[in-house]
Protein backbone atom coordinates (compact mmCIF):
# COMPACT_ATOMS: atom_id res chain seq x y z
CA UNK A 1 0.00 0.00 0.00
CA UNK A 2 1.56 3.31 -1.16
CA UNK A 3 2.53 5.80 1.44
CA UNK A 4 0.33 9.04 1.76
CA UNK A 5 2.39 12.05 1.17
CA UNK A 6 0.45 14.40 -0.82
CA UNK A 7 -2.66 16.11 2.17
CA UNK A 8 -5.12 18.42 0.35
CA UNK A 9 -6.89 19.98 3.15
CA UNK A 10 -9.92 21.70 1.97
CA UNK A 11 -12.78 23.55 4.20
CA UNK A 12 -13.57 26.75 6.11
CA UNK A 13 -12.48 25.22 9.64
CA UNK A 14 -9.33 26.80 10.50
CA UNK A 15 -9.26 25.14 13.78
CA UNK A 16 -9.84 21.72 12.61
CA UNK A 17 -7.33 22.67 9.67
CA UNK A 18 -4.86 23.47 12.13
CA UNK A 19 -5.09 20.48 14.36
CA UNK A 20 -5.21 18.19 11.27
CA UNK A 21 -1.81 20.07 9.95
CA UNK A 22 -0.05 19.35 14.03
CA UNK A 23 -1.16 15.92 13.75
CA UNK A 24 -0.13 15.26 10.41
CA UNK A 25 3.26 16.60 11.36
CA UNK A 26 3.46 14.61 14.60
CA UNK A 27 2.86 10.82 12.41
CA UNK A 28 6.12 11.67 10.41
CA UNK A 29 8.73 9.52 12.12
CA UNK A 30 10.46 9.65 15.37
CA UNK A 31 13.24 11.61 14.22
CA UNK A 32 11.84 14.19 12.10
CA UNK A 33 13.65 17.73 12.50
CA UNK A 34 11.04 20.72 12.26
CA UNK A 35 14.11 22.82 12.18
CA UNK A 36 15.63 21.34 9.42
CA UNK A 37 13.43 19.34 7.19
CA UNK A 38 9.88 21.81 6.93
CA UNK A 39 8.59 24.75 5.27
CA UNK A 40 5.53 26.90 5.67
CA UNK A 41 4.99 28.84 2.58
CA UNK A 42 2.31 31.40 1.81
CA UNK A 43 0.50 30.51 -1.31
CA UNK A 44 -0.32 34.23 -2.05
CA UNK A 45 3.39 35.31 -1.93
CA UNK A 46 5.58 32.21 -2.77
CA UNK A 47 6.43 32.05 -6.58
CA UNK A 48 6.61 29.17 -7.89
CA UNK A 49 10.37 28.26 -8.15
CA UNK A 50 10.48 28.82 -4.36
CA UNK A 51 7.49 26.12 -4.14
CA UNK A 52 9.34 23.67 -6.59
CA UNK A 53 12.67 23.91 -5.01
CA UNK A 54 10.53 23.16 -1.07
CA UNK A 55 9.09 20.83 -2.44
CA UNK A 56 11.66 18.81 -4.28
CA UNK A 57 14.51 19.05 -1.96
CA UNK A 58 15.63 15.85 -0.05
CA UNK A 59 15.54 15.54 3.70
CA UNK A 60 18.86 16.93 5.47
CA UNK A 61 19.59 13.75 7.98
CA UNK A 62 15.90 12.03 7.97
CA UNK A 63 13.74 10.43 6.22
CA UNK A 64 10.76 12.95 5.70
CA UNK A 65 10.59 16.53 4.47
CA UNK A 66 7.28 18.70 5.24
CA UNK A 67 5.75 21.28 3.37
CA UNK A 68 3.01 23.12 4.25
CA UNK A 69 1.56 26.03 1.81
CA UNK A 70 -1.33 28.29 3.52
CA UNK A 71 -3.68 29.60 1.21
CA UNK A 72 -2.80 27.11 -2.05
CA UNK A 73 -5.31 28.31 -3.97
CA UNK A 74 -3.66 30.79 -5.51
CA UNK A 75 -1.01 28.32 -6.57
CA UNK A 76 -3.33 26.15 -8.13
CA UNK A 77 -5.86 28.02 -10.64
CA UNK A 78 -6.52 26.63 -14.13
CA UNK A 79 -3.31 28.66 -15.80
CA UNK A 80 -0.71 27.15 -13.23
CA UNK A 81 -2.74 23.34 -13.85
CA UNK A 82 -0.13 21.56 -16.46
CA UNK A 83 3.31 23.19 -13.86
CA UNK A 84 1.55 22.49 -10.95
CA UNK A 85 0.63 18.83 -11.63
CA UNK A 86 4.36 17.69 -12.90
CA UNK A 87 5.77 19.40 -10.32
CA UNK A 88 2.93 16.85 -7.70
CA UNK A 89 4.14 13.80 -10.12
CA UNK A 90 7.98 14.62 -9.65
CA UNK A 91 7.82 15.31 -6.23
CA UNK A 92 9.58 12.57 -4.40
CA UNK A 93 7.84 10.09 -1.81
CA UNK A 94 10.01 11.80 1.17
CA UNK A 95 8.36 14.89 0.87
CA UNK A 96 4.84 15.45 2.66
CA UNK A 97 3.15 18.09 0.65
CA UNK A 98 -0.10 19.66 2.59
CA UNK A 99 -1.93 22.47 0.77
CA UNK A 100 -5.09 24.28 3.10
CA UNK A 101 -7.83 25.73 0.95
CA UNK A 102 -10.37 27.10 2.43
CA UNK A 103 -13.73 26.19 0.54
CA UNK A 104 -17.24 26.33 1.13
CA UNK A 105 -19.95 23.66 0.82
CA UNK A 106 -22.89 24.71 -0.98
CA UNK A 107 -26.11 23.57 -2.13
CA UNK A 108 -27.42 22.98 -5.74
CA UNK A 109 -29.91 20.60 -7.43
CA UNK A 110 -28.24 17.53 -9.30
CA UNK A 111 -29.67 16.09 -12.46
CA UNK A 112 -32.56 14.52 -11.14
CA UNK A 113 -33.72 17.85 -9.33
CA UNK A 114 -32.82 16.67 -5.94
CA UNK A 115 -30.74 18.93 -3.48
CA UNK A 116 -26.92 17.92 -2.91
CA UNK A 117 -24.00 19.70 -1.36
CA UNK A 118 -20.97 20.10 -3.23
CA UNK A 119 -17.67 22.42 -2.65
CA UNK A 120 -17.32 25.75 -4.38
CA UNK A 121 -14.49 25.57 -5.89
CA UNK A 122 -13.17 22.37 -5.50
CA UNK A 123 -15.66 20.59 -6.65
CA UNK A 124 -15.39 16.79 -7.83
CA UNK A 125 -15.08 18.23 -11.40
CA UNK A 126 -11.92 20.20 -10.32
CA UNK A 127 -8.89 18.55 -12.09
CA UNK A 128 -6.83 18.91 -8.62
CA UNK A 129 -9.56 16.32 -7.41
CA UNK A 130 -9.45 14.15 -10.42
CA UNK A 131 -5.75 14.01 -9.89
CA UNK A 132 -6.14 13.05 -6.46
CA UNK A 133 -8.59 10.39 -6.98
CA UNK A 134 -6.43 8.82 -9.31
CA UNK A 135 -3.21 8.77 -6.93
CA UNK A 136 -2.82 6.11 -4.16
CA UNK A 137 -0.24 8.86 -2.49
CA UNK A 138 -2.86 11.33 -2.31
CA UNK A 139 -5.86 12.32 0.32
CA UNK A 140 -8.59 14.83 0.31
CA UNK A 141 -9.12 15.68 4.01
CA UNK A 142 -12.84 17.89 4.46
CA UNK A 143 -12.87 20.42 6.87
CA UNK A 144 -16.10 22.39 6.65
CA UNK A 145 -17.29 24.25 9.97
CA UNK A 146 -20.26 22.46 11.46
CA UNK A 147 -23.80 23.17 11.21
CA UNK A 148 -24.86 25.33 14.49
CA UNK A 149 -27.91 22.13 15.01
CA UNK A 150 -24.83 19.65 15.36
CA UNK A 151 -22.44 22.18 17.19
CA UNK A 152 -23.81 20.61 20.58
CA UNK A 153 -22.44 17.43 19.48
CA UNK A 154 -19.18 19.06 18.43
CA UNK A 155 -18.76 20.46 22.02
CA UNK A 156 -18.85 17.02 23.02
CA UNK A 157 -16.95 15.36 20.69
CA UNK A 158 -13.75 18.02 21.54
CA UNK A 159 -14.66 18.07 25.63
CA UNK A 160 -13.96 14.29 25.22
CA UNK A 161 -10.40 14.92 23.23
CA UNK A 162 -9.28 17.86 25.74
CA UNK A 163 -9.96 14.95 28.31
CA UNK A 164 -13.24 15.84 30.13
CA UNK A 165 -16.42 16.19 29.49
CA UNK A 166 -20.21 18.22 29.13
CA UNK A 167 -23.28 17.76 30.31
CA UNK A 168 -25.94 17.87 27.31
CA UNK A 169 -27.37 20.73 28.54
CA UNK A 170 -24.09 22.09 28.57
CA UNK A 171 -23.35 21.48 25.59
CA UNK A 172 -26.12 23.18 23.97
CA UNK A 173 -25.73 26.16 25.97
CA UNK A 174 -22.00 26.46 25.17
CA UNK A 175 -23.12 26.43 21.16
CA UNK A 176 -25.61 28.62 21.54
CA UNK A 177 -23.06 31.56 22.55
CA UNK A 178 -20.23 30.48 20.25
CA UNK A 179 -22.29 29.53 17.38
CA UNK A 180 -20.17 27.17 14.81
CA UNK A 181 -16.96 29.01 15.48
CA UNK A 182 -15.25 25.90 16.80
CA UNK A 183 -11.63 27.96 17.64
CA UNK A 184 -14.07 30.14 20.25
CA UNK A 185 -15.81 27.09 21.19
CA UNK A 186 -12.36 24.65 21.49
CA UNK A 187 -11.07 27.79 24.05
CA UNK A 188 -14.35 28.38 26.20
CA UNK A 189 -14.13 24.13 26.52
CA UNK A 190 -10.93 24.54 27.53
CA UNK A 191 -11.53 26.97 30.00
CA UNK A 192 -14.60 25.44 31.29
CA UNK A 193 -12.48 21.85 31.78
CA UNK A 194 -9.98 23.57 33.57
CA UNK A 195 -12.86 25.90 35.91
CA UNK A 196 -14.04 22.23 36.79
CA UNK A 197 -10.66 20.55 37.37
CA UNK A 198 -11.74 18.14 34.80
CA UNK A 199 -13.01 16.36 37.84
CA UNK A 200 -16.58 16.17 36.92
CA UNK A 201 -18.51 16.76 33.84
CA UNK A 202 -19.25 20.76 32.96
CA UNK A 203 -22.91 21.43 33.52
CA UNK A 204 -25.22 24.39 32.26
CA UNK A 205 -24.91 26.04 35.38
CA UNK A 206 -20.72 26.37 34.66
CA UNK A 207 -21.05 27.69 30.89
CA UNK A 208 -23.58 30.34 32.25
CA UNK A 209 -20.86 31.76 35.20
CA UNK A 210 -18.18 31.57 32.68
CA UNK A 211 -19.44 31.95 29.74
CA UNK A 212 -22.56 34.01 29.24
CA UNK A 213 -21.23 37.31 30.94
CA UNK A 214 -23.10 38.95 27.56
CA UNK A 215 -26.30 38.55 29.74
CA UNK A 216 -25.97 41.12 32.01
CA UNK A 217 -27.39 44.51 31.58
CA UNK A 218 -24.18 46.10 31.78
CA UNK A 219 -22.56 44.18 29.13
CA UNK A 220 -25.49 44.24 27.37
CA UNK A 221 -25.33 48.22 27.18
CA UNK A 222 -21.79 48.47 26.64
CA UNK A 223 -22.17 46.44 23.71
CA UNK A 224 -25.01 48.62 22.12
CA UNK A 225 -23.17 51.90 22.75
CA UNK A 226 -19.36 50.38 21.61
CA UNK A 227 -21.37 49.23 18.05
CA UNK A 228 -22.49 51.89 17.79
CA UNK A 229 -19.69 54.37 17.98
CA UNK A 230 -20.76 55.87 21.47
CA UNK A 231 -17.01 56.18 22.24
CA UNK A 232 -17.30 58.32 25.70
CA UNK A 233 -20.39 56.00 26.92
CA UNK A 234 -19.13 52.89 25.69
CA UNK A 235 -15.66 53.98 27.17
CA UNK A 236 -17.30 54.52 30.68
CA UNK A 237 -19.44 51.34 30.81
CA UNK A 238 -16.32 49.14 29.76
CA UNK A 239 -14.56 50.07 32.20
CA UNK A 240 -16.53 49.70 35.23
CA UNK A 241 -17.10 46.28 33.65
CA UNK A 242 -13.57 45.50 33.93
CA UNK A 243 -13.57 46.63 38.01
CA UNK A 244 -15.95 43.85 38.23
CA UNK A 245 -15.70 41.20 35.99
CA UNK A 246 -12.94 38.98 34.55
CA UNK A 247 -11.26 40.65 31.58
CA UNK A 248 -11.75 37.45 29.71
CA UNK A 249 -15.53 37.39 30.31
CA UNK A 250 -15.44 40.28 28.71
CA UNK A 251 -13.88 39.90 25.95
CA UNK A 252 -16.11 36.67 25.37
CA UNK A 253 -19.61 38.59 25.08
CA UNK A 254 -17.26 41.34 22.80
CA UNK A 255 -16.77 38.35 20.14
CA UNK A 256 -19.69 36.60 20.37
CA UNK A 257 -21.34 40.35 19.60
CA UNK A 258 -19.05 40.62 16.31
CA UNK A 259 -19.55 36.73 15.26
CA UNK A 260 -23.48 38.02 15.11
CA UNK A 261 -22.87 40.85 13.40
CA UNK A 262 -20.86 38.91 10.88
CA UNK A 263 -23.40 36.68 10.19
CA UNK A 264 -26.22 39.41 10.00
CA UNK A 265 -23.64 41.55 7.35
CA UNK A 266 -23.77 38.13 5.74
CA UNK A 267 -27.36 38.47 5.05
CA UNK A 268 -27.55 41.42 4.17
CA UNK A 269 -25.33 41.63 1.52
CA UNK A 270 -26.59 38.70 0.35
CA UNK A 271 -30.46 40.03 0.33
CA UNK A 272 -31.39 37.03 2.76
CA UNK A 273 -34.27 37.41 4.92
CA UNK A 274 -33.14 37.85 8.68
CA UNK A 275 -35.59 35.93 10.03
CA UNK A 276 -33.55 32.54 8.94
CA UNK A 277 -30.66 33.79 11.80
CA UNK A 278 -33.61 33.90 13.97
CA UNK A 279 -34.56 30.27 13.25
CA UNK A 280 -30.61 29.47 13.33
CA UNK A 281 -30.90 30.91 16.89
CA UNK A 282 -28.06 33.34 15.86
CA UNK A 283 -30.44 36.18 16.87
CA UNK A 284 -33.97 36.80 18.51
CA UNK A 285 -36.53 38.24 16.73
CA UNK A 286 -36.64 41.25 18.82
CA UNK A 287 -33.27 42.13 17.42
CA UNK A 288 -33.75 41.88 13.88
CA UNK A 289 -34.27 45.74 13.69
CA UNK A 290 -31.15 46.87 16.15
CA UNK A 291 -28.75 44.32 14.71
CA UNK A 292 -29.44 45.19 11.00
CA UNK A 293 -28.63 49.00 12.09
CA UNK A 294 -25.63 48.00 13.65
CA UNK A 295 -24.31 45.50 11.06
CA UNK A 296 -24.49 48.39 8.59
CA UNK A 297 -22.23 50.14 10.23
CA UNK A 298 -19.33 48.16 9.06
CA UNK A 299 -18.54 46.51 5.70
CA UNK A 300 -18.07 42.96 5.86
CA UNK A 301 -14.19 43.77 5.38
CA UNK A 302 -13.89 45.79 8.78
CA UNK A 303 -15.78 43.62 10.45
CA UNK A 304 -13.49 40.85 9.73
CA UNK A 305 -11.12 42.81 10.80
CA UNK A 306 -12.16 43.63 14.09
CA UNK A 307 -12.71 39.90 14.39
CA UNK A 308 -8.66 39.05 13.91
CA UNK A 309 -7.78 41.69 16.50
CA UNK A 310 -10.15 40.55 18.89
CA UNK A 311 -8.55 36.91 18.61
CA UNK A 312 -5.11 38.85 18.71
CA UNK A 313 -5.91 40.39 21.72
CA UNK A 314 -7.10 37.14 23.23
CA UNK A 315 -3.29 35.00 22.12
CA UNK A 316 -1.65 38.40 23.30
CA UNK A 317 -3.01 38.11 26.79
CA UNK A 318 -2.18 34.32 26.62
CA UNK A 319 1.29 35.39 25.82
CA UNK A 320 1.73 38.09 28.29
CA UNK A 321 2.27 40.51 25.01
CA UNK A 322 -0.54 42.95 26.52
CA UNK A 323 -2.41 42.94 29.11
CA UNK A 324 -5.93 42.24 28.09
CA UNK A 325 -7.49 44.92 30.11
CA UNK A 326 -5.63 47.81 28.05
CA UNK A 327 -6.28 46.08 24.98
CA UNK A 328 -9.96 46.13 25.69
CA UNK A 329 -9.90 50.01 26.40
CA UNK A 330 -8.06 50.48 23.64
CA UNK A 331 -10.56 48.55 21.30
CA UNK A 332 -13.71 51.18 22.17
CA UNK A 333 -11.23 54.16 21.34
CA UNK A 334 -10.69 52.38 18.44
CA UNK A 335 -13.99 51.70 16.82
CA UNK A 336 -14.76 55.51 17.73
Amino acid sequence: MAVINFHLLRGDDAYSTAQTVKKLTQSLDADFDAAMNSSRLDGKTVSFEDLQMAVTTLPFFGLNRLVVVDSALAKIDKSKQEKFLKLLDSAPESTHLILLVEDHRKWRRDANGSWMQTWETLSPSHWLVKWIEAHENAEIIDLSLPEEKNMDAWVNAEAKRQGGAFDPEAARELAQHTGNDTGIASQEIAKLLTYVDFKRPVNQTDVLECVSVEGSADVFVMLDELVDGKTKQAQSLMRRLLEETPPEAVLGAVIHRFRQLIQVREALDAREDLKMLVDRKVIFSNQIAKYTSAARRFSMPQLEGIFKRLLEMDVQAKTSQVELETNLEMLVLELG
